[in-house]
């Protein structure tokens, strides 16, 4: 491999990661001064909230270059810090990133020591740390029960008519984020976040208050008994001869 194939496979490699092209030429740059490794720094202003990332290439004994994954430090207004260390083989993105220090969970396809694959929500226990200061990561298996699609079903979400944009909210959730939606019956946006932990589907009010799922889903209980009954008055009313 030349030294402009290996620049162009990282430079790949970041933009498919979510760091975009920004640091396309320093990367070029360091790897035409043959250093043995080094750090590429990004920041991001998320509204107060600030996201540092580290970003950590060696070259290998053979001179080819490796992107090893990245830090990721998030900081508050009031001084808290959250980080951690993802690497490469994780498949962790800038963005899941972000979604991982703010306590969500994201949706991952790994390998197991057999090279079999399998899926699992990955979440950090961010109140503790490893002997490597590092957040323990706790794996919900495939098989632990949660149904992302399921729990979303039993909401009364407004506009989720086609295959299409359910897909999407699905695909948002497992990404980590918090996903916007509008609810059957109540004006105003919501926000949702999956749970794998408890097998269900976190919901919060536009100023960022928790909603109880048990009361949502009497929501959608109640809008679909007045469809049914309105319905029903329809198939009366055109029954009826004048």
């Amino acid at each position: 491999m030349t030294i402009k194939e290996n620049i162009q496979e990282l430079q790949d490699r970041l933009k498919y990661s979510g760091f975009g092209e920004t640091l396309n030429k320093e990367l070029e740059k360091q790897i035409k001064a043959k250093k043995s490794d080094f750090v590429l720094d990004m920041s991001k202003d998320l509204g107060e909230k600030k996201l540092d990332y580290g970003l950590n290439f060696r070259k290998s004994d053979e001179g080819r270059y490796y992107y090893n994954g990245f830090d990721a430090k998030l900081s508050t207004p009031e001084g808290k810090e959250q980080s951690q260390r993802f690497y490469q083989n994780q498949g962790i993105s800038a963005k899941e990133a972000l979604n991982l220090l703010e306590g969500r969970a994201v949706y991952k396809s790994m390998f197991n020591k057999e090279g079999e694959r399998y899926n699992a929500w990955l979440q950090l226990d961010l109140g503790s740390r490893d002997e490597k200061g590092q957040h323990p990561v706790t794996q919900y298996h495939q098989n632990y029960g949660f149904k992302l699609e399921g729990a979303v079903k039993e909401l009364p979400l407004k506009d989720l008519k086609s295959p299409d944009q359910i897909d999407l909210l699905l695909y948002s959730l497992k990404k980590g984020n918090r996903h916007q939606v509008e609810i059957e019956g109540n004006d105003g946006k919501f926000l949702l976040e999956a749970n794998p932990r408890f097998k269900t589907i976190n919901m919060y009010d536009g100023q960022g208050k928790r909603m109880k799922y048990s009361v949502l889903k009497a929501a959608k209980n109640q809008v679909s008994h007045e469809a049914k009954k309105d319905t029903q008055l329809k198939t009366k009313s055109k029954g009826v001869k004048m």
